[in-house]
């Protein structure tokens, strides 16, 4: 926590951000703005439109905040969220015992890359994406690490549901999946019903905050279904589209796509491993056998999701796909945790030059040809075809220092550097 106050201070002092007044009025920020003057008390009604007008939380807690300017009151407010949120991560991601290693990327990637927590919110601060982190980290802690606290599950889904709609989604694949435990393994029914009375919850208080923040005009397309549809529909239309998907993925994630790369002989998730160290496991690793498989497949689902509300949730991918960091990356994380611990060198290094480390996003209010350059959406295809060429040599790399280690075939070295 001490480290990201300190990064994101650093990088407030050093990135610039949009000058508002002068960016392009189809910016997401406008939207949030419009709701934070109303809880401020500077406009009489509330004109956010649709699906801005039910993401309150962020706006009302930035207009109570003591600083009276738009950018400040966002920026601490998201500095807060950071803070948390790395801090809440870190701990998860020591209660799945992951390697130091493992964790120093994690941060790494959260921190540093310019489509992470600091550097993607500092230019543009108005926004409800940095809160959701923090209540999607919460919903990740109480609802799968710490299940004796599931209760708090209902609290944090009222909370995440009036910062950001598509909470309802993680929390209905929670849902699903304790439901599935309760039938299908025989397991205790009380999460399942936990979890379905805050996906009834965060239901009500969505249709709640939609009947007393009504977008200014009615209008029967304004619902998240259609939306899904009109992405698709955009899709039929225009399948070029298709081929820039896992560009925008790999920009989200780089090479920490790696650990879920096809290699036969990567063992899973291993609950022996701490049974020798006598270390008490999470809930969520505790299983039938050694497999502690239940982690890696409700973070399998979860990242189901999110790939699809990348492509289908409003086209911008890469950001949306960030935007389920907090089960997303400890997903690959995990994976990666199964790797030999040099796998984990190599992603730090080959995810270097898709970092943007040696410059700042510009405002892009002053300078809107700069625009195109930081949207991974907006490339064609013969400015994306570096990153996937590079993205294959990158893969290949890795199946050659495989083969030089004489890691495939080796069962017990994974074992060996798992322990490590």
């Amino acid at each position: 926590m001490g480290v990201s106050t300190i990064v994101y201070l650093a990088y407030a002092v050093v990135q610039p951000t949009y000058s508002y007044e002068l960016l392009d009025k189809r910016f997401d920020a406008h939207k949030y703005a419009e709701s934070y003057r109303y809880f401020r008390g500077i406009t009489p009604d509330y004109l956010s439109s649709f699906p801005f007008n039910t993401r309150i939380l962020s706006s009302w807690m930035a207009a109570h905040l003591p600083f009276n300017d738009l950018k400040t009151d966002f920026i601490w407010l998201n500095g807060a969220f950071v803070v948390l949120t790395v801090g809440l991560l870190t701990l998860i991601w020591q209660k799945l015992h992951l390697r130091l290693s493992v964790i120093g990327l994690g941060l790494f990637w959260l921190l540093f890359h310019w489509k992470g927590l600091v550097r993607m919110y500092l230019p543009d601060p108005v926004t409800a994406d940095v809160g959701s982190y923090f209540w999607l980290t919460l919903l990740l802690f109480f609802g799968v690490i710490e299940s004796k606290n599931r209760l708090f599950v209902v609290i944090v889904a009222v909370l995440g549901t009036l910062q950001k709609e598509s909470f309802i989604a993680v929390v209905g694949c929670m849902t699903l999946w304790n439901g599935v435990n309760g039938v299908v393994f025989n397991q205790s029914k009380r999460p399942f019903f936990i979890a379905l009375s805050a996906l009834l919850v965060a239901l009500l208080v969505y249709y709640l905050a939609s009947h007393f923040f009504p977008p200014p005009t009615s209008d029967w397309r304004n619902n998240s279904l259609v939306t899904l549809l009109r992405v698709a529909k955009r899709y039929l239309v225009e399948p070029e589209l298709l081929a820039r998907i896992p560009i925008s993925w790999l920009l989200a994630f780089g090479t920490l796509w790696i650990a879920v790369s096809p290699n036969k002989h990567c063992t899973s998730f291993s609950l022996c491993v701490f049974k020798e160290k006598g270390v008490q496991n999470p809930p969520l690793l505790q299983g039938e056998g050694d497999s502690g498989g239940e982690v890696n497949t409700h973070l399998q689902i979860q990242l189901i999701v999110w790939l699809f509300l990348s492509v289908f949730g409003g086209g911008d991918t890469s950001r949306i796909l960030f935007n389920g960091m907090p089960f997303v990356l400890t997903y690959l994380l995990l994976k990666l945790n199964q790797q030999p611990t040099w796998v984990t060198g190599y992603v730090f290094l080959m995810s270097l030059p898709l970092m943007r480390l040696h410059e700042v996003e510009p405002d892009l209010g002053r300078f809107p040809s700069e625009t195109h350059r930081w949207c991974v959406e907006c490339w064609t295809m013969s400015e994306s075809w570096g990153y996937a060429v590079y993205a294959l040599a990158v893969l290949a790399g890795y199946y050659y220092l495989l083969r030089h280690f004489n890691v495939i075939g080796g069962g017990k070295t994974q074992d060996i550097q798992a322990r490590r």
